[in-house]
């Protein structure tokens, strides 16, 4: 695909890259020609998702606590977060690619 800058963009690597970072358990990265920037949908590895929004909240959230983790997933705090986290490890596996995800939406299908 290609953005409106005229990058063009290999969807399918970067959801690789993303699909191996632990906590992310499906991915879909869109794109959009009229746009300069990805946005991924991911559905967080409950276990995973819940370590990182204890970090982010700086409180315990039990990954058994399946609607305290749905409603995380609407945290825009921890989706910025996350976003945060989720590019620093990808941009080692994409070495020299300037595309990385500038948004994120969090699918609660735990």
């Amino acid at each position: 695909m290609k953005l409106a800058q005229g990058e063009y963009v290999a969807l399918e690597k970067i959801e690789d890259v993303y699909s191996r970072i632990p906590i992310v358990m499906q991915v879909f990265v869109h794109g959009n020609s009229l746009k300069s920037y990805l946005i991924g949908v991911i559905v967080p590895d409950p276990v995973q998702f819940a370590a990182f929004a204890s970090r982010v909240l700086k409180r315990r959230v039990d990954a058994a606590d399946l609607q305290a983790l749905k409603e995380l997933c609407r945290d825009p705090r921890i989706a910025e977060d996350l976003v945060i986290e989720l590019n620093g490890v990808a941009a080692k596996s994409l070495k020299g690619w300037a595309i990385l995800l500038c948004g994120l939406q969090l699918i609660d299908d735990l």
